[in-house]
């Protein structure tokens, strides 16, 4: 038979969206803690057959309903309508190497103790899956099983590329508009008739069982009617709680992991009537965690209404991960309201006993970049809701602390060099919510690096005098440098007696920003577009360059105005980089990446870059402390950044219209 090269792509699909606690409700159906997701072209007809057998088995000994679904080839010997399963030692019409599948679904609905079986069949001639009717009318159930056969093609047919199972599990993922609450087998064996071609999907009901309370159901659907709390569960809620209620199952065979805020109160009611245990109480504190984060979202969406967007939800969380000096988790693939309170909530510092105080926060910072009053009575009932008055009243204290002391910011600048080296003065603004408070120049004591350093203390010690005036704390420090000085000059390692980086959250930037020349007006229009491109990229949004495409400089000024590097730029060499080099790049790119060790920056390390970049640039900072204080910080404390963002070319602007542009270039100058 013909390879199936997309049989692992389609079972995994599959068996992802059966397997979600919201759409198919379906936990692991094998037992011994065994994956119910198989997939091996070596299977022989054997194996297969006896992994059915033990699911069988196991649903018996749980009285759960069983889910089959059987994908690969499979054939109909002569001229009968009997489906046989194929495994690796089998050929066609071989029935002896072979797996009778009707034969098999017809004992699982025959068991007294298994409520229902639904069968899903994608292989050629799927539809010979049906069992004999006496099997099921007068086998051993005496004719009261429930079967339901969701099947890719009629018994002549057949089935293409495993198209049923790829386009069911997209359906089941994307829900069908109208259709109810539950999704049953018609349902969707009429919306995949338009979507899978060549093929006849086929549907096969026996329902003997004149106690049954509900029909049979492949689904939830996502956009049936009370649909509103589908989908509010994230992917660790879903991950724990599945761990716990099957270590709870010897206890509790019956009970199903909830899925809402009304299932999970009613199934606490069951777990507090349970005998003490320490799987009795997991499945409670994940029952619990699970309800914070459900009642989360739900406040959120009805708080914030069109106000909640994922550039808000990214900033809550960028300034939560900084606050608390933490990196993005791998675990966290997507910018969602349900994804961040998931990982708030059930993936909290090993120092707390819950997420309570990261989740205020985060839900507090939200609110202030929503522009919401954090003294509403919604805030304070959502706090009482999950039982975090305090960890609110902490976030709130703490955020309005910080909005003010981060809304004073020095920037300092050395600019005023006409060789593009170290100036004989740096040009300093006291800047408070984005308006300029105040403004000074600091002659350097002589000129070089330590003559700089000293002129910038001096205007630190006049912002400080400022912010003392104002009850504030002065917390950030931009430096702007030209590009002679960028590449020898550290500026938070600068300072007499304490570190400027542990004082103060210092960021590099691009000093001819201040005072462009014609060139660098022209373009910055594009700057500032290539900016809110980086900003609203969910990865590590930069363009790797190494030596070879930055060593003929023309090419690369063709590449660079052409608009090749749509993103940040990188480079992964340390050697042969020069003033040259990162004038041309910074005329470009608003973020520009370089190693500061001899040994570059080659790919194998550019994956550091993904749990740090949203806490850049205060991130960078970070790490630049942690390695003084001898800690472990990683090959990102090997980076250095000119960080351009949106605040600093506003900040730019404020100043190209207040001071006269520099139209002279260095050359003319010479």
């Amino acid at each position: 038979m013909q390879r199936l090269t997309r049989l692992s792509e389609a079972a995994s699909s599959l068996h992802a969206a059966l397997s979600h606690p919201d759409l198919g409700d379906c936990a692991p159906g094998l037992p011994g803690g065994r994956s119910s997701l198989v997939v091996d072209e070596r299977l022989t007809s054997d194996a297969i057959r006896k992994l059915i057998v033990d699911a069988i088995r196991y649903a018996e000994d749980r009285r759960a309903s069983l889910v089959l679904a059987l994908l690969g080839h499979g054939f109909v010997p002569g001229s009968t309508n009997t489906l046989y399963l194929m495994g690796d030692d089998s050929a066609e019409d071989a029935t002896e190497q072979a797996v009778n599948v009707g034969e098999l679904l017809a004992a699982a609905a025959n068991k007294s103790y298994i409520p229902s079986v639904l069968g899903i069949v994608d292989t050629c001639h799927a539809a010979g899956a049906v069992p004999a009717g006496q099997d099921l009318t007068s086998g051993a159930g005496n004719g009261r099983s429930r079967l339901a056969l969701l099947m890719a093609s009629s018994v002549n047919q057949p089935a293409f590329d495993l198209s049923f199972s790829r386009e069911l599990a997209g359906l089941i993922r994307e829900g069908i508009p109208g259709a109810g609450p539950l999704l049953g087998v018609d349902d969707v064996q009429r919306a995949l008739r338009g979507s899978v071609v060549g093929q006849d999907v086929t549907v096969s009901q026996h329902d003997g069982d004149p106690f049954a309370s509900e029909r049979f159901w492949v689904a939830r659907n996502v956009r049936g009617q009370n649909a509103a709390s589908i989908g509010l569960v994230g992917r660790l809620a879903l991950e724990d709680l599945v761990e716990a209620f099957g270590a709870l199952a010897a206890a509790a065979p019956t009970l199903c992991a909830p899925h809402d805020v009304k299932s999970a109160l009613d199934i606490l009611e069951v777990l507090n009537g349970l005998r003490p245990s320490p799987a009795r109480d997991r499945a409670k504190e994940v029952v619990c965690f699970m309800l914070t984060a459900v009642r989360t979202v739900e406040f959120l969406r009805d708080w914030l209404g069109s106000e909640l967007t994922t550039a808000r939800l990214r900033q809550a969380l960028r300034v939560l991960l900084v606050s608390e000096r933490r990196a993005l988790p791998s675990s966290l693939t997507e910018f969602t309201d349900v994804a961040i309170v998931d990982q708030l909530v059930f993936d909290h510092p090993v120092t707390r006993s819950n997420g309570k105080p990261s989740l205020a926060e985060f839900v507090v910072r939200l609110g202030l970049a929503s522009g919401k009053d954090l003294a509403s009575s919604e805030l304070r009932a959502w706090a009482r809701s999950v039982d975090a008055q305090q960890e609110l009243n902490d976030a709130v204290t703490k955020a309005l602390d910080d909005r003010e002391d981060r809304q004073l910011r020095l920037a300092v600048s050395l600019d005023s060099s006409l060789t593009g080296g170290w100036p004989e003065e740096v040009s300093a603004w006291l800047l408070q919510d984005g308006e300029l408070l105040d403004r000074r120049d600091f002659s350097c004591p002589t000129v070089g690096q330590e003559g700089a350093e000293a002129a910038i203390e001096e205007a630190a010690g006049w912002a400080e005098g400022h912010a003392d005036a104002l009850g504030r704390r002065l917390r950030w420090l931009d430096v702007a440098v030209p590009s002679g000085v960028l590449l020898e000059w550290h500026p938070e390692e600068a300072g007499k007696d304490l570190r400027f980086g542990v004082q103060y959250d210092v960021v590099l930037h691009w000093s001819r920003r201040l005072t462009p020349d014609p060139l660098l007006r022209r373009i910055q229009g594009a700057v500032n577009d290539r900016w809110e491109d980086i900003a609203a990229c969910a990865g590590v949004p930069v363009d790797w360059l190494d030596a070879s495409d930055t060593a003929d400089r023309p090419p690369l000024q063709g590449r660079l105005r052409d608009g090749l590097y749509r993103r940040g730029i990188g480079l992964m060499h340390h050697a042969g980089l020069d003033d040259q080099l990162m004038e041309i790049l910074l005329s470009y790119t608003p973020v520009l990446l370089w190693p500061q060790c001899a040994e570059g920056f080659p790919v194998d390390r550019h994956s550091c870059l993904e749990p740090q970049w949203l806490t850049m640039p205060e991130g960078l900072g970070h790490a630049y402390q942690r390695r003084w204080r001898g800690e472990p910080a990683g090959h990102f404390a090997d980076l250095r950044a000119v960080w351009d963002d949106r605040e600093w070319l506003r900040f730019c602007r404020l100043v190209r219209a207040t001071v006269p542009s520099i139209q002279n270039t260095i050359k003319e100058a010479l």
